[in-house]
């Protein structure tokens, strides 16, 4: 996924959601960093384990892709 590429990434909203305790506290928009990498920033405030799920989404051709994954602050 690159911009302008077959995949173009300039056409995707992507975000990652923060939750924590079930909640979403943040939604973060994430940058182009690289081929199929991006990059954003979330500031957390408490200890304890967030789940973070990340997505992309095309709103011309409905085209999505969803991962998810727990990372826990100390």
């Amino acid at each position: 996924m690159t911009p302008g590429g077959l995949w173009d990434s300039s056409k995707y909203e992507i975000k990652a959601l923060v939750k924590y305790e079930g909640k979403i506290v943040d939604s973060v928009a994430m940058n182009f960093a690289g081929p199929s990498m991006f990059q954003g920033e979330a500031l957390v405030k408490k200890k304890g384990q967030y789940e973070i799920i990340i997505y992309a989404y095309d709103a011309q051709t409905g085209n999505t892709g969803v991962d998810k994954m727990k990372v826990t602050v100390q």
